[in-house]
Formats: C-alpha cells, sequence, structure tokens
C-alpha cells in the first residue's frame, strides 16, 4: 500500500466534499477530487513547462500500477512534449514522452456553483488509484508534474493529475508555489535559508513530505541529512505554528509535520489532556500540543536527526 501524509490538503478538501452529499450518498459514492498542482509537485521526478507538440499514431501496452499482473495491460497513448523549461529532472533535455491510458477523458473546465466555486464532483464508479486517469492532446502549454511510468519507456502524470494550464486562470499563482517547491527540492539549503519565512515553511513542507512521506515501491532503507540541512529543517519547523494561520490547511503548520521529526526516539509524550471541568472553557488542546511542542524542541533541536527514506539497493 502507498504511504501518504498529504494533510498539507488533502484533508481539508476531503471534509469540505463530504459536507456537500448526504451521509447515505457519502458512503455509497467516492469523491472525486484532483490533485492540486502543489502536491503533485512534491511527488514529482520531473517538473517541467513546455507544450504538446503530437501525440504518438500508436499506442503501447503496458500494466496500469506498480504490481498489477502481467496479464493486466492496457493501452496507453503517448505525447511528445516539447520542453521550454526544465525545472527539475529533465535538464539538458528538449523533448520527453508521457503516457495516459487511450480511454482517459479529457480535463474539463470546472463547473462552478452560484458563489463562484468549484462543485465537487461524485464519481459512481471505482478509480484506481483515487483519481481518473487524465488525457492530453496537442496544443497543451503548461506545467507537467511527472513520474517515470513503473514498467513503461515514458512518463506518467503524478496521480494521474492533469497538467496546469496556461489558460487556467490560477496559473501564474500555482507556477510561483510549482517553482518554489522545485526550488526547494533543487538546493535545499537555498530555500530553508529565506529571508521569507512564508517561503522557508514552504520549503520544509516539501521537503520534509518528499523525504517522509511520499510513497517508495520496495524495501527503503533511512539515510543521514547533512548536518546544515537537517538543523535548517528543525529550524523551520519550529518556527510554525502548531495550527495553521485560520485553520487553512493548504498552509505549513507544525501539526502536519511534527511527525516526520521522529520525536518519539527521543522521549516525547503527547500532552495529557484533562476532562473538561463542568461550566468551565473547554481546554485548549491546540494550545497545549503547541506549548509541548515548543518546550521540546528547546530542549531537543540539537538532537533530533531528520532521516530521508531511499530506495534500498
Amino acid at each position: 500500500m502507498k504511504r501518504y501524509f498529504l494533510r498539507w490538503s488533502v484533508a481539508a478538501l476531503t471534509v469540505v466534499a463530504l459536507s456537500h452529499v448526504g451521509q447515505a450518498e457519502a458512503k455509497a459514492l467516492r469523491v472525486a477530487l484532483p490533485p492540486k498542482p502543489a502536491m503533485q509537485a512534491v511527488q514529482a521526478e520531473v517538473i517541467v513547462l513546455g507544450k504538446i507538440s503530437e501525440i504518438e499514431k500508436d499506442t503501447v501496452e503496458a500494466t496500469p500500477y506498480k504490481g498489477a499482473p502481467k496479464e493486466q495491460k492496457v493501452a496507453y497513448k503517448i505525447a511528445v512534449l516539447k520542453i521550454e523549461d526544465p525545472l527539475i529532472g529533465a535538464r539538458g533535455l528538449t523533448q520527453i514522452r508521457i503516457g495516459f491510458q487511450a480511454e482517459a477523458a479529457v480535463p474539463a473546465a470546472p463547473v462552478l456553483n452560484n458563489n463562484q466555486q468549484p462543485q465537487i464532483a461524485i464519481a459512481r464508479r471505482p478509480i484506481r488509484p483515487g483519481f481518473g486517469p487524465v488525457a492530453l492532446t496537442a496544443g497543451m502549454e503548461g506545467v507537467f508534474l511527472l513520474t517515470p511510468h513503473h514498467d513503461g519507456d515514458f512518463y506518467v502524470a503524478v496521480n494521474n493529475g492533469a497538467p496546469l494550464l496556461k489558460k487556467d486562470d490560477n496559473y501564474a499563482k500555482e507556477l510561483e508555489t510549482i517553482k518554489k517547491i522545485a526550488g526547494a527540492i533543487d538546493d535545499p539549503i537555498l530555500a530553508l535559508k529565506s529571508k521569507d519565512k512564508a517561503d522557508r515553511a514552504l520549503a520544509a513542507q516539501s521537503i520534509l513530505t518528499r523525504y517522509r512521506g511520499r510513497p517508495i515501491n520496495g524495501k527503503v532503507v533511512e539515510e543521514d541529512l547533512p548536518a546544515e540541512e537537517n538543523k535548517l529543517l528543525v529550524d523551520a519547523v519550529a518556527e510554525l505554528p502548531w495550527t495553521p494561520e485560520g485553520n487553512d490547511y493548504t498552509k505549513p503548520s507544525r501539526s502536519v509535520l511534527w511527525n516526520f521529526l521522529q520525536p518519539e526516539k527521543l522521549g516525547f509524550k503527547q500532552p495529557v489532556f484533562k476532562q473538561p471541568v463542568p461550566g468551565a472553557p473547554a481546554p485548549d488542546f491546540n494550545k497545549q500540543w503547541e506549548e509541548a511542542t515548543n518546550e521540546f524542541l528547546k530542549a531537543n533541536a540539537d538532537k533530533i536527526k531528520i532521516k530521508k527514506l531511499v530506495a534500498a539497493k
């Protein structure tokens, strides 16, 4: 099973989605939420800006996911992407091949409700691994967030997500975030030394989620980080609030990243919550967590050794 600790946007979106359907319907249907570009970027092996020049005539047969029976192959169409800016993983290349399942649907513009917010789409058939495959077409231009196909000679979109297209209304804002994430992946120390606190927070969130939260197929081992990078990551977590500003879980927070530090190895104990006294104000559990983690970090910051998960050789 793949492990994700990406509460960074998934948790908040799931709560919102389920609030729009009845309990019985929520049990019977799956809520299909497209992966956010920032979440895809954290997991991507390749991040490139470019334009689809053509769709190859012939399809390619390959298994749809790692571990699928060899006879369970599906047809993939292959899009040829002309690279304009190789942010991560494609430097020196001028083009790259991207596969998508032949029966995938072309992404449609979101349907807005009366408040001009995207409506939640309800899927009435099982989709693996949670999002429907997205088709590519010639002329698509924007940011493509990719990972190598597990047994094919091509790349696929992370989490079957759609590319971030230039025509999207939020393109400029999303692109700025993706470039910061790519910069943090490419040069963690430089990103963690940013003079901007919000950029340091985004860098820490991206790096820790990539090191500790992304799925790695097969056996893994833990690898030590360089001392300077380790210290900068701990410092960045220490300056984060326990809960994100405005309870907006698309923003970095210490609560989302705390377990990535593996504090239990140094004896951290969760706060002991007392039963509320009748008539008294309810205890602020988040405040207790913030105080407990502040105290722990002050005493143990120099002892925390973050481990990076890597594939075993």
